[in-house]
């Protein structure tokens, strides 16, 4: 983000001054801030470069790292302003108890925060190089990308004299967003570039195309941690499947440990109490030389190789099992990797999938009863899949649109719904979702024969074949 994108994502956030902070998470280096009076959401992202509005609600870890739990201490202070270094990529954010600096300057940017009293903390290791918070030239907001632009307008390397009117151009436009694929990423820009050609894409503001490049930086995030911790589970299993193998040729021995034991009761009297070997007549009348254990009887030698025979016994029947079992876990996670792959915006629930796993298990749905109708919630993923266990064809699946949330479905046996009970059903889903607390959350809705579970994919993921889309409220509880 360059120093005038980074002044026109500022305009579009002004209308968050005054409102207070009402919670900070941290998805790998994404910072949301959340705010209400009024509401809306922020986005810092030191790391790719941007600053913006969002409405983007990804799963945050159950835990918050340190810094993230340093900046939960401005929650409930207003923002008092957004200041820009002149048009430098420098961003401050003022709190009446610190400052938020987003410095995108460094080759990786960072987040510096400044309380009133203290030393300043760094989001990772580096000095914030002094910045004029003053008025500047918008001539130093125009970087390489927007110089290309403009040159691939002019058709030709443009002097200075054009490009500070092409500035002053641009700082007087009105901001909207245009999305372009470049290079296998998103591109986002507020002002058709000729550089990039025709936008596949184009949002009435600029911080909803921001949102998109967002988006698919975060899923490709969380895809790649996920992915680097199944090849660790998957390496883990590897070895435990040739620790397995180094068993299984050891356990192929307990046959010959038997006969050696039956040997030795069967020779009993031949062989001398004390002696590490003994030479007697095997039982096809050959001679066969015994080693013994000098520090036991040779009886109780012989009940000890029974029992090393016994388990080795145990171990070569369980081998099998256990190999099966490894190969149907490795190729599962064989599977989740590909897909992450092909499909890094699976992540999100891949995350939630694993957070329940380390959670109790938790009843059955919820239900409600609206008018008179039973509407099931999900408040997980398996209570979500088990709610699409329980779908007759008829019944109306709800989800809000676009974040991770609960499977809402309102059993109608073949009835029809009155609106005013798809309404509130829509404000259930929207009220258990990621969007909770939005003044209007997308909400889709669907027959539930129109739902499908794609093979391998993480519990409660569906796609839609067919949906349509109510706007209600996410204020409204149960």
């Amino acid at each position: 983000m360059e120093g005038l994108e980074l002044h026109k994502a500022k305009e579009e956030a002004e209308a968050l001054v005054g409102a207070r902070l009402a919670k900070v998470h941290q998805v790998e280096d994404f910072f949301f801030l959340r705010f209400f009076d009024p509401p809306g959401a922020l986005v810092l992202d030191p790391l790719g470069k941007a600053f913006h509005r969002t409405e983007l609600r990804p799963p945050a870890p159950p835990r918050p790292p340190s810094f993230c739990q340093l900046l939960r201490t401005l929650e409930s202070q207003p923002l008092l302003a957004l200041e820009q270094a002149g048009f430098d990529r420098v961003l401050r954010l003022r709190f009446p108890q610190a400052d938020l600096v987003l410095d995108l300057r460094p080759r990786l940017g960072n987040l510096f925060f400044f309380p009133k009293a203290g030393k300043p903390v760094a989001l990772r290791e580096g000095e914030f190089k002094p910045a004029n918070f003053g008025a500047g030239d918008p001539l130093l907001g125009v970087g390489p990308e927007l110089r290309k632009s403009l040159a691939a307008k002019l058709g030709r390397i443009p002097s200075e004299e054009e490009l500070r009117a092409f500035a002053q151009e641009l700082l007087h436009l009105p901001p909207k967003g245009f999305l372009w694929h470049k290079n296998g990423e998103l591109l986002a820009s507020f002002f058709p570039r000729p550089d990039l050609g025709e936008p596949f894409k184009e949002f009435p503001s600029f911080w909803e195309a921001l949102d998109w490049v967002r988006e698919e930086r975060i899923f490709k995030l969380l895809a790649k941690t996920r992915i680097e911790e199944l090849e660790r589970e998957l390496m883990r299993k590897k070895r435990a499947l040739e620790a397995l193998a180094a068993a299984e040729k050891e356990a192929q021995n307990w046959l010959s440990l038997k006969e050696k034991a039956d040997l030795i009761l069967a020779r009993l009297s031949e062989i001398p109490r004390g002696t590490d070997k003994a030479v007697v007549e095997g039982f096809d009348g050959k001679p066969v030389e015994i080693e013994l254990d000098p520090s036991l009887p040779p009886a109780l030698y012989a009940q000890a190789l029974y029992k090393k025979a016994q388990k080795l016994r145990r171990t070569a029947e369980e081998v099998p099992k256990r190999r099966s079992a490894l190969l149907a876990e490795m190729e599962k996670i064989s599977e989740e990797i590909q897909l992450l792959r092909e499909r890094p915006d699976l992540a999100p629930y891949f995350a939630e999938e694993e957070e329940e796993k380390r959670e109790e298990p938790r009843p059955q749905p919820r239900s409600f009863r609206i008018g008179d109708f039973t509407v099931l919630v999900g408040r997980s993923a398996k209570e979500n899949d088990e709610i699409l266990r329980r779908a007759s064809p008829n019944d109306i699946w709800l989800h809000a649109r676009g974040v991770p949330g609960a499977h809402v479905l309102i059993k109608n046996g073949g009835r029809a719904v009155p609106e005013e009970v798809l309404l509130r059903a829509a404000q259930l889903a929207a009220w258990y979702s990621k969007a909770r607390g939005a003044r209007k959350v997308e909400v889709s809705y669907t027959e539930a024969r129109y739902l499908r579970k794609p093979k391998g994919s993480p519990a409660g993921m569906v796609t839609l074949l067919r949906e349509k889309v109510l706007v209600v409220s996410g204020e409204e509880g149960p």
